[in-house]
């Protein structure tokens, strides 16, 4: 008896649930077409008539729930821009990722050609104090030898002169 009395509750459970879902399908669907034809009224119509027209449809977007108003929305976006804008500014939109991509791409090169003349440059500049320090280098030995050349020539002098007296 239990049992009995369980399954045929499930049984009415599952019954009114799928009614439910049914009901909520239909009432989708039927939106769905209630909104494409009051989309349709408005392309049609004169500016005031429009005007009038969406401030009905925006009415009715307010008594909508979260998940219907967003789905009328973008129908509504869909219908009156065309799906050929859609498709312009999905287009326009891959163009200027692809833009921007370019132009991160230059950005690196040019940052990667500054480097480098700057290297160049640090390069050439180091190569100049260096041949400046050789050259000074080897003047200071010349000096130094020319030192010591004439400290001998004194020495070997007062030497032999040391000896004539």
């Amino acid at each position: 008896m239990k049992f009995t009395k369980i399954t045929l509750s499930v049984a009415l459970l599952g019954a009114f649930t799928l009614g439910m879902a049914d009901d909520t399908a239909t009432n989708s669907n039927g939106v769905n077409a209630d909104i494409s034809a009051k989309i349709e009224k408005m392309k049609k119509a004169s500016p005031e008539q429009r005007v009038q027209l969406m401030n009905e449809f925006k009415q009715e977007l307010d008594n909508m729930s979260k998940e219907d108003r967003m789905q009328a929305m973008s129908q509504m976006r869909e219908k009156m821009q065309g799906k050929e804008s859609a498709l312009q500014r999905r287009d326009q939109a891959q163009n200027e990722r692809e833009h921007s991509q370019e132009m991160g791409q230059n950005r690196r090169q040019r940052t990667q050609d500054m480097v480098q003349a700057n290297q160049a440059k640090a390069m050439e500049h180091m190569h100049q104090m260096q041949n400046m320090n050789q050259m000074q280098a080897g003047d200071q030995m010349h000096t130094m030898e020319q030192m010591q050349g004439a400290k001998s020539e004194n020495y070997s002098g007062g030497m032999s002169g040391g000896k004539n007296h």
